[in-house]
């Protein structure tokens, strides 16, 4: 993570990934993408999982 900082990049993750393509127009929802991560066991915590769909206002 060092070496990220240092050069400027910002690292965000899947999840953060698809919250700036909700914000920029790319896709409608997120919550159905959040779904298929985790129908192809892909761990989201219930927390991380409803504060996503929050910030997008997918409630």
């Amino acid at each position: 993570m060092i070496i990220v900082a240092a050069n400027g990049l910002h690292p965000i993750g899947t999840i953060g990934v698809l919250i700036q393509a909700k914000k920029t127009g790319l896709i409608e929802n997120i919550k159905p993408h959040l779904d298929k991560l985790m129908r192809n066991n892909i761990f989201i915590s219930d927390k991380l999982y409803s504060s996503s769909l929050k910030i997008v206002r997918e409630e």
